[in-house]
């Protein structure tokens, strides 16, 4: 008898925090995830350090396939998540079968060489522009006016 009083009293206790929680947000019932970030974001505005990073994971990740549009901070330009060019230095090129090269980058990226024929000089130390091209092609062009087709491997 005194256990089941116990056992009674104990969830009389919990009830309330066994049912189910309110909607303590209007944004937690937006049913689309970037509609609903973009409303949290809107309610709560990031601290200038997110955008700072956002950009910094944009450059990162240039040249990588990505299965979507990007989804934008509140402030932030589509430029920002999604550039059309970087810039970074050559530290190493290395040449692979059939005089194929690959580019080592400063950011750490690496690119290699898309088409079959060499259309110019590229070496350590040059300051180079990755930009995008058409189709999902990427170009490298260097200040002496090299351009060649690549494609990003890391």
């Amino acid at each position: 008898m005194l256990m089941r009083r116990l056992l009674t009293s104990l969830l009389y206790l919990l009830a309330p925090t066994l049912a189910a929680q309110p909607i303590l947000h209007a944004c937690a019932s937006v049913a689309e995830p970037a509609a609903r970030l973009a409303c949290y974001d809107k309610a709560f505005p990031p601290p200038p350090a997110v955008h700072a990073a956002a950009a910094e994971k944009a450059q990162a990740d240039f040249g990588l396939a990505k299965p979507h549009e990007p989804l934008l901070n509140p402030g932030q330009t589509h430029e920002q998540a999604a550039p059309e060019r970087i810039e970074s230095r050559v530290v190493k090129v290395e040449y692979g079968r059939a005089g194929q090269r690959s580019f080592t980058l400063e950011n750490g990226q690496v690119w290699t060489q898309a088409e079959s024929r060499s259309s110019g000089h590229v070496q350590a130390g040059d300051n180079v522009q990755l930009r995008k091209g058409l189709l999902g092609s990427y170009v490298l062009v260097t200040p002496a006016g090299v351009r060649l087709g690549v494609r990003r491997m890391r």
